[in-house]
């Protein structure tokens, strides 16, 4: 062999050393796909994840803040969450407490997904059985009776009045009901009024519909607050989670703003919780305690709601 057949190869070698040459750069170049690649996956997983939590931050705030509110005697508990590698779903259970007693109420669900979007599943709805005969159709709610509540600025075609059916209910239960005024009284008033057994205060933001029959305000749609130790402190809460609501993007910033104004009336900026005008009460207790009510000259409508065992 040649000092030439050594420097430079033949014509099969280096095709083999070029063949090998392409076969490390194409090995290279698909490893940094790969890597690059999954960063980017890896990258845009970890931003669709942690927007979807902010998001689900957000709406759960806004979700408790619209509870605190609304719904008489019904007190929203904790959330459970439910996570998959692109979703998450939340589940989020609520109480009533009829004097003392827990009674299991409503159960939301909702689900979110990392590319921003968010969906309600459905829940359960409140149902009635009745003829047109009736003077009013009862309307149930997870197999308990939904309470009422009747407007003192409205006219009805019928004013029910339950107060009665206390006498047929068992001494070892508790019960809750729901008194409509027939008229707004203070917060004071109704405090003295009612005493301890006053669980809830309805604020009565009702407006007529013209041409069509009043209808009464089922428990679920209605405002108000929680009552206990210091009414007062709750009634303010009660405000201040309105003013927030109406001041902050969402689907009930809109209503947030109209219950604050007919709260407010008179165009005026500020409420304060002596002012409040409470249209009703949802009281609880055993039969005999409540029936102490009876005769209440104040209580223009009694609605019997949720019923359980004392023990």
């Amino acid at each position: 062999m040649n000092d030439k057949d050594e420097l430079f190869p033949g014509d099969g070698d280096f095709s083999k050393l070029v063949k090998k040459a392409r076969r490390k750069s194409l090995i290279r170049t698909i490893l940094v796909s790969v890597v690059v690649s999954g960063l980017l996956i890896f990258g845009l997983m970890w931003l669709g994840t942690y927007l979807m939590y902010k998001n689900m931050e957000t709406e759960m705030d806004y979700f408790y803040a619209t509870e605190s509110i609304r719904g008489a005697n019904v007190e929203t508990g904790g959330s459970h969450y439910n996570y998959t590698p692109f979703s998450a779903s939340v589940m989020t259970s609520s109480m009533k407490y009829v004097a003392g007693v827990p009674v299991p109420w409503e159960k939301r669900e909702k689900n979110f997904s990392m590319f921003g979007a968010s969906q309600p599943v459905q829940a359960s709805s409140y149902s009635g059985r009745g003829s047109i005969e009736d003077d009013r159709m009862i309307m149930y709610f997870e197999g308990e009776r939904l309470i009422e509540f009747y407007s003192p600025e409205l006219d009805y075609e019928f004013l029910p009045d339950e107060r009665p059916l206390l006498e047929e209910i068992d001494g070892n239960k508790v019960v809750e009901m729901a008194f409509s005024f027939d008229a707004a009284y203070g917060l004071e008033e109704v405090e003295e009024q009612f005493a301890e057994l006053a669980d809830w205060y309805w604020v009565d933001v009702s407006t007529p519909v013209g041409g069509e029959l009043q209808q009464p305000v089922y428990g679920n749609e209605a405002y108000g607050f929680f009552g206990g130790r210091d009414v007062r402190e709750s009634a303010g809460m009660f405000i201040r989670q309105l003013d927030w609501l109406r001041n902050e993007k969402g689907d009930f910033q809109e209503d947030a703003g109209r219950i604050y104004d007919a709260i407010a009336g008179d165009g005026a900026s500020e409420v304060a919780a002596d002012e409040l005008a409470i249209s009703g009460v949802v009281v609880t207790g055993s039969p005999e305690e409540l029936q102490a009510f009876a005769d209440l000259p104040v209580v223009r409508a009694a609605v019997l709601g949720a019923t359980t065992d004392k023990y």
